[in-house]
Formats: C-alpha cells, structure tokens, sequence
C-alpha cells in the first residue's frame, strides 16, 4: 500500500514537471528530480502513457508532454496566475534553502498556469534545487505543521539566542509566521514553560516530538491582530508614536511603499518626508531606521531618537580607531 502510494506521487510529480516545461527533461534529470533510478523513471513513463493515458513522447532523447491534449481541471485569470508565479519568486528570496515540499507545491499549481507563467515558476522550481538543504529544519516544520493542524501538544528542546544551552519545553503551535528578516520562520505558541504566548524561531528548535495530548487554540487569539503593532516578528516591545523624518533625496522611495499599516506619510514644502506610525518599539524597527543612514532623522519619541543618536556616534568611533 505504502509503495502504491509513493509511485502514485511519484507519477503526479512527473506529469506536473512534463506539463510545466515544454522542453521536456532527460531521463537522467527526471530520475534526480524523482530521486529514484533510470529503470524506474522508464516504468513511471510507461505508466503514465498505458494506465493514465497521459500523451508523452521521446523527442531527441528529452521527454515531452503534448499538453494541447490535456486541458488543466482548473483555469485561472492571469492576475491569479500571477500571484502563484510572484508566490514563487518570494519562496525563492525568502527562504534560501532548499524545499522538497515548497517544489511539488508550486510544480502542481504550474499545472494549471497559463503556459509562459508555468514555465517561469517551473525554471524558478528548478533553481531551487540548487540551494543547500536542511533536514532537520525540514523535519521540524513538517512536524510542527503536523502538531498545529492536529492540535497536538510538542515537546522541543529549544535554545534562544542568549542562552548557553537548550531547554525542554512543551509548547502548543498557535501559528506559523514566515519573516524577510533573516530568512527565518516562527511559531506563535502556548509555552508550558513561560506559562504565556510565546514565538520560537523554527531553526533554533534542537529537537521535536509530537504528543498525543491534545489543546484548543484560545478563541482570542488573532495572529492578525496579534501582529499588527509589530514591525516584524517582535511583540515584546512597547506601541509609540513614532515620527521621523526623510530626505527629500529619498522621500519618493519611501513614500511609494507600505512599510506598516499605521503609517502617516506628510510630504513638506522642501521635498522631504515625515512619516508618522504607532508601532512597537522593536531592535527591529530601531535597525530599519538605521539602515537609512544620513537620510533619516528620529523626530519622537526622544528615547528612540537618544538611542539612535548614540549608535551613530559609536560607528563613528570605530572607523576613527580604524
């Protein structure tokens, strides 16, 4: 029954590759694809073409699929078509490793792409399999995916970024929160050991066993409104008014994009910006504020502004040493 299965997959996996490059594959591509060898790529093809009645040729020693003959279950607008193409570019950016289940994810819904967008997100799909892969990262996602939709309980060894050594915990997965910043995913979770909500970065979980005991995700809780303060993952700092201002020399680009749902954009008579926010004063938000250099001043709250103030003063110091 377990082999049934594998081979089922195995073939979803090979007519959604077929379908998505109309240049087809080697024998010897589709087997590393596949993870198997060639004698299996050849029976996998065989069945494809007998039991299936799924139209494959050999062209020039690279295997085709005559997709005119077989209409995707599913149409999309190009819009929609769009999302799931810009959804795999933003993988790809994001998580800079490589994904066994991110791959048959976006090579299934290349399937029902309008031809150009489904070649672009299978060359991206492709490209992802020259990124490093991480098993134990993998593992511990699956099993923390698997924790949350059966809302089981999870012991972790966990191990936060100060700390010495790991310690054991039993959380329950409230969600899973993917962040640009450091390419890196959370999981909001009940922790027996705090005794309150908690975030633990996935990569910093050591260890992971999924219970048999149960837990009902409080009906408060909202990750929307959980994180809508936040400028990133953070939730353990204070909500302040913050204004700052910008240069002229970049207040276009800063103006042109939503960097947080509370934010107040005034452009002043001499071209520069002052943007306005009620957010959590965060190391994240004080490192974005940073990042723009010369070109931003911290008009309030005065804490963030001093604080702001003695770091630039601190990287001046060091390159005057140097």
């Amino acid at each position: 029954m377990v082999e049934r299965l594998r081979k089922t997959e195995r073939l979803i996996k090979l007519w959604s590759r077929l379908h998505n490059n109309p240049r087809g594959y080697t024998i010897g591509e589709l087997a590393e694809m596949l993870e198997v060898n060639v004698r299996t790529v050849y029976r996998d093809l065989a069945a494809l073409q007998s039991d299936l009645k799924v139209p494959v040729r050999d062209e020039n020693k690279r295997w085709l699929l005559d997709i005119e003959h077989m209409p995707p279950p599913l149409r999309l607008t190009v819009p929609e078509a769009l999302n799931v193409f810009l959804a795999a570019r933003l993988m790809l950016g994001y998580d800079k490793r490589y994904d066994p289940n991110m791959d048959a994810t976006f090579s299934k819904l290349g399937y029902i792409l309008p031809k150009p967008l489904a070649e672009q997100v299978q060359k991206t799909v492709d490209w992802m399999h020259n990124l490093p892969r991480d098993e134990r990262y993998l593992r511990t996602l699956s099993e923390l995916a698997r924790a949350w939709v059966a809302q089981r309980r999870v012991k972790i060894t966990y191990r936060t970024y100060d700390a010495k050594k790991a310690v054991e915990r039993t959380i329950e997965p409230y969600f899973i929160e993917p962040a640009a910043t450091g390419h890196a995913s959370y999981a909001v979770a009940y922790c027996h050991y705090a005794g309150a909500i908690r975030i633990f970065r996935i990569g910093r979980i050591e260890s992971i066993r999924v219970t048999e005991e149960t837990y009902i995700i409080s009906p408060d809780f909202d990750a929307n409104k959980y994180f809508g303060p936040a400028w990133g993952v953070s939730v353990e700092g204070e909500v302040k008014t913050v204004r700052l201002w910008f240069d002229k020399g970049v207040a276009r680009l800063v103006e042109e994009t939503i960097w947080h749902p509370s934010q107040v954009m005034k452009k002043q008579k001499d071209g520069s910006l002052v943007m306005t926010l009620e957010v959590m004063d965060t190391i994240e938000l004080f490192r974005w504020i940073l990042g723009w250099g010369q070109d931003v001043e911290v008009l309030e709250p005065p804490e963030i502004r001093k604080e702001v103030m003695e770091t630039a003063v601190g990287v001046r110091d060091i390159y005057q040493k140097r």
